[in-house]
């Protein structure tokens, strides 16, 4: 006859084994998802500041974009202002001319050098709006000469004395610009 066998003690003999097999596929999984969130948690922080990189790009981006049309709009205002200023004390243009000056070309430009110096102060940082203020102010004493009223006609006008405290008012106004850019330089580039 057959014999049987104990099978009771066999499967206490297997079961070390099959505890160890357990324990061995516990600790590989765990091993393998330490692993993963390891892996998972380096590439989460490489893209968080490959991201803060990118933006710290587009923020400097905007930036030189609006002082070189900061620099164009000032630039353009200073052209236009001195026109203006010579139509003015021009005794040979009539009144109609002197309006056409301002409305087609001086206001325009004053228009786009107000937009450029909004832009720029918002996108300065607060060490630069002070400085931006000296170019509003030097703009602002630009365009009070360019439009002052010449009521008692251009030859009543000291044009020696009005040119002298109009080209200071321009130089003031450039240099204003220019100290203002050297310092965005740095903080653009």
């Amino acid at each position: 006859m057959t014999q049987k066998k104990d099978t009771a003690g066999d499967a206490t003999a297997e079961r070390p084994r099959q505890r160890g097999t357990v324990f061995a596929a516990l600790a590989g999984a765990l091993i393998g998802a330490l692993a993963g969130l390891t892996g998972s948690t380096l590439a989460y922080f490489e893209a968080k500041d490959t991201h803060r990189e990118e933006a710290g790009a587009r923020r400097a981006d905007i930036r030189r974009a609006a002082y070189v049309e900061l620099a164009g709009s000032t630039n353009k205002f200073v052209q236009q202002a001195t026109q203006l200023l010579s139509v003015s004390l021009d005794p040979a243009k009539t009144p109609e001319e002197r309006r056409r000056q301002f409305e087609d070309r001086y206001a325009p430009a004053n228009t786009d050098l107000a937009r450029a110096l909004t832009t720029v102060r918002l996108v300065t940082t607060p060490e630069g709006r002070r400085d931006l203020e000296e170019i509003s102010t030097r703009s602002t004493r630009v365009g009070e000469w360019a439009t002052a009223e010449y009521t008692d006609g251009p030859e009543a006008v000291d044009l020696k004395k009005t040119g002298a405290a109009f080209s200071e008012a321009l130089h003031r106004q450039l240099a204003a610009l220019q100290t203002y850019m050297d310092r965005a330089a740095d903080e653009a580039l």
